[in-house]
């Protein structure tokens, strides 16, 4: 764990441990033969599009944190891949994430092949009940709560705005109240990438039942969804 990844309570953070598991998710793609480096070799790439993080324990800067990771499906176009994190003999945090793998030819979803298939070792253990939802809806009145203009800072290596951002642009648009606690379970569902200099903005609402939402969208006439963000 690093310093960045500590919140402003010095503990660990839901950012740093979505950065944590990110950086374990590519070094596992990567001792696979489907990492940043194989892109032009293999012609395909993995883009996220969904996060369920449970986050268990906050943990003081300078903890070992270790990470197993498996994929858990590799089905059409998509992947699922789990999570758990342990300090010690401590689980400090659970996870599963959803993959759309990519043709860098088109831009478009690249479906996987038994070459891509047989790189990987599946494992069917299941963490979660329930999947990651694929969308959500914004009440009418829902109102903005954080605007801005995704810039270089927040392009990654896709040339697109990284999956953690959009963590930070939900964060900004919570009320200081629910911010200063945090439950334990952050969820996001990508909906659309957000390019450079792309004007967004987020839209807090409550759900019925109990979670605190988060739409990431631009546009006016023509209204773009790029995220919604749960956390509860």
């Amino acid at each position: 764990m690093a310093y960045p990844d500590l919140g402003p309570d010095r503990l660990l953070s839901h950012r740093g441990m979505l950065r944590i598991l990110q950086e374990a998710a590519a070094i596992a793609s990567d001792d696979r033969g489907y990492g940043m480096k194989d892109v032009p070799r293999t012609g395909v790439f993995w883009i996220l599009s969904g996060w369920r993080l449970e986050l268990l324990e906050r943990l003081p800067w300078r903890s070992p944190v270790t990470v197993v990771t498996w994929p858990r499906s590799l089905e059409g176009f998509t992947s699922d891949r789990d999570f758990l994190a342990c300090c010690g003999q401590t689980l400090v945090a659970r996870a599963t994430s959803h993959w759309l793998l990519v043709s860098t030819a088109t831009g478009r979803a690249a479906r996987i092949t038994d070459a891509v298939r047989a790189a990987y070792e599946l494992d069917s253990r299941t963490l979660f009940d329930t999947p990651i939802p694929s969308n959500g809806k914004s009440p009418a009145d829902a109102p903005v709560t954080f605007s801005t203009t995704a810039g270089r800072r927040d392009i990654d290596t896709n040339r697109h705005v990284n999956n953690i951002c959009y963590l930070d642009y939900a964060l900004e648009a919570l009320p200081e109240e629910v911010y200063r606690s945090l439950p334990p379970t952050v969820e996001i569902s990508f909906r659309r990438q957000i390019l450079p200099g792309t004007p967004i903005r987020c839209l807090y609402s409550p759900t019925e039942d109990g979670r605190c939402q988060v739409e990431i969208q631009s546009g006016e006439e023509k209204l773009t969804r790029h995220a919604f963000v749960w956390f509860y």
